[in-house]
């Protein structure tokens, strides 16, 4: 079995997306970003792009609510002693329990804004599935696919850490950690109408 994951942000046209998920025979996007609207980039705004989505047979389920970036960020800026400290967060433990089924029944791509999971909570979510399911990790980007191993090599390579003997849940934790510490996330801010929807009411 096999979960793949991509940012939008790579794809400025949603036309190249939607073929590149048609290759691959895509039949769920299931949206992670915490709130499913882009100023950037207006054509994945959730009603739009999922009308579109739907043209070509493919289904959108949106789990932002539960495991989108936001509710990663608040623990990793809290501190956590390890990715695994994550599922004690029931919602986060419900999230991933949602994608597991939807994923073990139909070919399964997350979706966020970052083009990089290695700038994204793509990058927990990847590892817990790799670690606690016998799911694949594969990133789609416009030109290419990678595993989540040759991505976290490539990582590696890029900040000259090959030669470090760090384990990978380490190395997700403390970038993730950093990235928290210092990034000022997109999805903080987000337009007055998604204030409309009825998932952000209480």
């Amino acid at each position: 079995m096999v979960l793949y994951t991509l940012g939008y942000s790579n794809f400025f046209e949603e036309e190249r997306l939607i073929n590149r998920l048609k290759k691959i025979d895509i039949e769920y996007i299931i949206d992670i970003r915490t709130f499913p609207y882009s100023k950037t980039f207006p054509q994945y705004d959730e009603p739009v792009f999922k009308k579109r989505l739907n043209k070509e047979g493919i289904e959108q389920f949106f789990l932002g609510d539960y495991i989108g970036g936001l509710v990663f960020k608040n623990h990793f800026k809290k501190g956590i002693s390890s990715i695994f400290a994550l599922l004690e967060d029931e919602k986060i433990k419900t999230g991933l329990n949602k994608l597991y089924k939807i994923a073990k029944e139909k070919k399964t791509v997350i979706m966020c804004a970052e083009k990089e999971p290695f700038n994204c909570h793509r990058l927990a979510i990847s590892f817990l599935f790799k670690e606690k399911t016998p799911f694949e990790i594969i990133h789609i980007y416009s030109d290419k696919n990678e595993t989540f191993k040759e991505n976290i090599s490539r990582f590696k390579e890029e900040n000259n850490l090959k030669k470090l003997n760090i384990k990978t849940e380490m190395l997700i934790k403390e970038r993730l950690e950093l990235l928290y510490k210092y990034q000022n996330k997109r999805e903080e801010k987000f337009p007055q109408e998604a204030k409309n929807l009825k998932l952000f009411k209480k």
